[in-house]
């Protein structure tokens, strides 16, 4: 399969429209699965799948980039963001679960504004302040190795600022439970993270 390999070009008309491109939007794959967990409780997981829920929002995005405006990656984000709410929203309609429905925007837009803070907590050059928007895209990378709900954990934790309690309501976990999931996490992603020379 050809794929586009700058999806500036796919915007800008350049590329062949009926080309449908994996590596345009891969690299938010992680990002916005990272952002489905933290908003799609522990109980609805059965109902709504989150893998197809991001699938859906990047084939929307890839169907819509010719009409997408943003340039920077930070606007790309922020479109990606808005389109899982709208597809999240969907779904809990679909569900009848309408009063699920809370203002995700804040909360997505809290967790990747948390996502890059845990990134410059860890990284403090000037170098690495005028990358903050690709932060959050680094994390999820990082949070993408380890197990799901440590990831899941951490982000609740360090990016949206729910206490042990929240997140063990949250996650059908224990509070001792959600501990481990964080001591052991946050020492994986230490591991993970480049150390500064």
């Amino acid at each position: 399969m050809t794929e586009i390999q700058d999806p500036e070009e796919f915007r800008a008309g350049r590329a062949d429209p009926n080309v449908r491109d994996s590596r345009a939007f891969g690299e938010y794959r992680d990002y916005l699965l990272t952002l489905a967990r933290v908003q799609v409780s522990v109980d609805l997981r059965a109902r709504i799948d989150l893998s197809d829920l991001v699938q859906e929002t990047l084939c929307e995005a890839l169907r819509d980039l010719p009409r997408h405006r943003g340039r920077s990656r930070a606007e790309m984000m922020g479109w990606l963001r808005s389109l899982l709410r709208f597809n999240l929203i969907d779904r809990l309609r679909r569900l009848r679960l309408e009063r699920r429905v809370v203002s995700f925007d804040g909360d997505l837009d809290r967790t990747s504004h948390g996502m890059m803070g845990v990134m410059r907590a860890s990284r403090s050059t000037p170098e690495a302040r005028a990358a903050r928007e690709e932060d959050a895209l680094v994390l999820a990378g990082f949070l993408a190795q380890l197990s799901p709900p440590q990831a899941e954990a951490i982000v609740l934790k360090h990016c949206q600022g729910m206490s042990v309690a929240e997140i063990s309501r949250h996650m059908n976990r224990t509070p001792d439970a959600v501990g481990g999931l964080l001591r052991h996490g946050m020492r994986r992603l230490r591991e993970l993270m480049p150390q500064e020379g």
